[in-house]
């Protein structure tokens, strides 16, 4: 099963989400950005909610225009809401303690001069998010494997 991101955002920053989708994607991951997924008539935030909740993990870019977003603060309540784990990428000279619901949590300091460092982070860090999923599912699956021979072993001498 793949590895689910979604990267909540301003419109005004589509170069660093373009970079960071490349990336992510680039390690096999789906990334959702609300905008390039458009199904007209259906409403926008169930559309969001939906995405945010089937997500492994939530990236927010945290930049001056995402600071003042109501949709990427609606975005970070649904998230948390949903119990997903959280990477904020704060571009420098922001405060991202200014979002209450953010407040002492470790975030992905970005350079807008040399994103380069921020985006390579983060991709490192959904990388290893993603290949702890992927070792819980193989151990789930042998954990599986082998109650279901228990179960036909024992069934078996009845």
């Amino acid at each position: 099963m793949a590895y689910k991101v979604f990267i909540s955002h301003s419109t005004h920053d589509q170069g660093l989400v373009i970079n960071l989708a490349k990336l992510l994607q680039g390690l096999g991951l789906e990334v959702f950005v609300a905008e390039w997924y458009l199904s007209p008539g259906e409403r926008l935030d169930a559309k969001i909610r939906r995405q945010i909740k089937a997500s492994d993990c939530f990236i927010v870019l945290l930049t001056r225009h995402g600071m003042r977003s109501p949709w990427v603060q609606q975005e970070i309540g649904i998230a948390l809401e949903a119990n997903k784990v959280i990477i904020p990428i704060v571009e420098r000279g922001t405060d991202p303690h200014a979002l209450g619901a953010l407040q002492g949590r470790e975030y992905i300091e970005y350079d807008p001069l040399f994103p380069g460092q921020a985006l390579v982070s983060v991709m490192k860090y959904v990388n290893s998010l993603k290949l702890k999923k992927e070792v819980q599912e193989k151990f789930l699956l042998i954990a599986a494997g082998i109650l279901a021979f228990f179960v036909l072993l024992s069934g078996g001498e009845k």
